[in-house]
């Protein structure tokens, strides 16, 4: 134990990346920044922490454009639509990236709140003594992910990542208007049920049945405590994902409106368009 922590204290962030399973990825961005990956925008399945510690990027996350400027924090959440755009020669830091699955399994209070503060504010400013609090778990997150003898290596990096939470990622100021909008346990859940199903399930009913309760009384939560009604989230998630796949696929108008579980083309254009003001062609066109 004693060489353990004197490992961590006596050396420098580690430079090499390292994946455990298909859970967790730690990796630096110097030499091989993240922003290499091709520039066409994809949906996450993975949550992705990333800590830039120097340099610049542009970045789109859910199609709005951020200038990053070290230091500061990138959360991606899961399904969120992601596009690299250019980054400085000088770019560093580090990457966390944590499969769904294992988020889900580490059971955190109040996830949800959280999910949705850095969904809504995914590119906040870190303070210089938060900066070397993370520097030191991310040595010490690394050279645990890195000990194949630990029998309990897993443990060990499941705990270590409850800690960041606890201590880090959930007191860093994501929205600045607070999260208290989302602390009514129902529409935490409304809005984790349509992060799930928003792409097959459009029907505020679906959502009501799920949650054991009416259809009218949901609307009525929902829209006390977050500002918008059940039907505007779903919508907003629905539209998004299109905008993306407009966007960025080759994929036909009928194939994207089947992928969403649209009845027909028809009817998605119609959607659509009253969302948007355009057409699912006329969006297309002005990419």
């Amino acid at each position: 134990m004693k060489h353990f922590v004197d490992y961590i204290i006596s050396n420098d962030a580690p430079t090499e990346s390292i994946t455990v399973g298909d859970d967790l990825s730690l990796l630096t961005l110097g030499g091989n920044p993240i922003v290499e990956l091709s520039g066409e925008p994809r949906k996450l399945s993975h949550a992705v922490i990333v800590i830039c510690t120097s340099g610049s990027c542009r970045l789109k996350i859910n199609l709005k454009e951020y200038e990053v400027e070290a230091p500061q924090l990138i959360t991606l959440m899961p399904g969120q639509i992601f596009e690299p755009m250019g980054y400085s020669s000088n770019l560093d830091g580090y990457a966390i990236s944590l499969s769904k699955r294992f988020i889900d399994m580490l059971n955190l209070p109040g996830w949800q709140r959280q999910y949705m503060a850095m969904y809504n504010h995914p590119v906040i400013d870190i303070e210089s003594d938060k900066l070397t609090a993370i520097r030191f778990f991310y040595t010490t997150l690394y050279h645990a992910a890195q000990d194949k003898t630990n029998p309990f290596r897993l443990q060990v990096i499941e705990n270590l990542i409850r800690v960041f939470y606890y201590g880090g990622v959930a007191n860093f100021n994501h929205d600045e208007e607070g999260s208290h909008i989302y602390k009514n346990s129902v529409v935490e859940r409304f809005i984790e049920l349509v992060q799930e199903h928003y792409s097959k399930e459009r029907l505020i009913c679906f959502y009501a049945d799920k949650l054991c309760i009416t259809p009218k009384y949901l609307s009525k939560l929902v829209k006390e405590h977050t500002g918008r009604s059940a039907g505007e989230w779903i919508e907003s998630h629905t539209i998004l994902e299109a905008r993306a796949l407009l966007h960025s696929s080759d994929m036909t108008i009928q194939l994207i409106a089947a992928s969403l579980n649209f009845p027909n083309q028809s009817f998605f254009g119609k959607y659509f368009k009253r969302a948007t003001g355009l057409s699912p062609k006329q969006y297309r066109q002005t990419r």
